[in-house]
C-alpha cells in the first residue's frame, strides 16, 4: 500500500468514526507488537510470543497466506488452515508449504453440509456461510465443522493464536456456545470484522467486542487504515519460550 493511499484510508476511518458510522474500539492493553503479513492481509501479534511448538489456527485463508507464512518463517511452527473456498484450496495447494496443514472445510456454529455463497464478482475469491448482497448468485455445498471440533481435530488443549477472517460469520461464531466454552483456551485472537456489510453495521462489531471483553479478551491492536483487523489478548495468553 502506498503511503498516500494508507494516509487517505486513515483519514477516511477517522471521518467515519466522527460521524458515527464506524465503530471506535479502544486498545485496553499495550504490549510490544510485531506485524506479520502484507499491508492488505496482515495483523500485529505480541512480540516474541510464539515458538515452534505453538498451535496456530488460520480460519479463512483466501488467496493471501502472507500472515501465516510470515509466522512460519519466523517461528518454524505449523499453521492449521481452514477454508472450503475452491480457489483458496487450489492456492494453498500450489504454495506447497509443508508447514501448512489445510482442512478444506468451513467453520460455523453447526456442523454439517451447508450452502456456501460465492462472490458475485468472479474476480474476487472470498465466499461466506453468510449471505450478503455481493454474494450468492453462485453457491456450492461445503462441509462445516464447529469451532469446538477444531480442538478435537488437532488434539490440543489450547490454541496459542487463532485468526478469524470468515466474511461476516465471525459475529455468529463469537456468540456461539462453542466459542464461549473454548474462550479460556485461546491465547491471541486475530479477527477481521465486517461491519461495513449492509446487514451488519458498527453495532454488530461493538456488540461482538463487548462479548469478547466479557469472556476475558482485551483489544491490544487494530489497523488504523482499515479499522477492520483487530488483535485481542485472552486470559490464556502466555508467551511461549523457545524449546531448550
Amino acid at each position: 500500500m502506498s503511503g498516500i493511499r494508507e494516509a487517505f484510508r486513515k483519514v477516511r476511518v477517522l471521518a467515519q468514526q466522527a460521524v458515527g458510522i464506524e465503530p471506535r474500539i479502544h486498545e485496553r492493553l499495550r504490549p510490544r507488537l510485531e506485524f506479520h503479513g502484507n499491508s492488505e492481509g496482515g495483523w500485529s501479534i505480541v512480540e516474541r510470543s510464539l515458538n515452534p511448538d505453538s498451535v496456530v489456527v488460520d480460519i479463512g485463508l483466501g488467496e493471501d497466506m502472507s500472515f501465516s507464512e510470515s509466522i512460519i518463517s519466523q517461528y518454524g511452527c505449523f499453521v492449521h488452515g481452514f477454508d472450503p473456498t475452491p480457489r483458496a484450496v487450489q492456492y494453498v495447494n500450489r504454495l506447497a508449504n509443508d508447514h501448512v496443514r489445510l482442512f478444506p472445510v468451513g467453520v460455523g456454529t453447526a456442523a454439517g453440509r451447508v450452502p456456501f455463497y460465492l462472490p458475485n464478482n468472479q474476480s474476487h475469491v472470498s465466499g461466506s456461510l453468510t449471505p450478503e448482497g455481493h454474494l450468492g448468485q453462485r453457491k456450492i455445498e461445503v462441509d462445516v465443522v464447529t469451532l469446538g471440533e477444531i480442538w478435537n481435530l488437532l488434539d490440543v488443549r489450547r490454541i496459542d493464536l487463532l485468526k478469524l477472517d470468515i466474511e461476516g460469520t465471525e459475529y455468529e461464531l463469537i456468540d456461539s456456545p462453542d466459542f464461549h466454552r473454548r474462550a479460556g483456551t485461546i491465547g491471541q485472537l486475530c479477527v477481521e470484522f465486517h461491519h461495513r456489510w449492509k446487514r451488519r453495521g458498527k453495532e454488530a462489531t461493538e456488540r461482538a467486542v463487548g462479548v469478547l471483553e466479557e469472556l476475558g479478551f482485551a483489544c491490544a491492536w487494530y489497523s488504523r487504515s482499515t479499522n477492520q483487523e483487530f488483535l485481542f489478548i485472552g486470559q490464556a495468553f502466555t508467551p511461549r519460550q523457545p524449546p531448550a
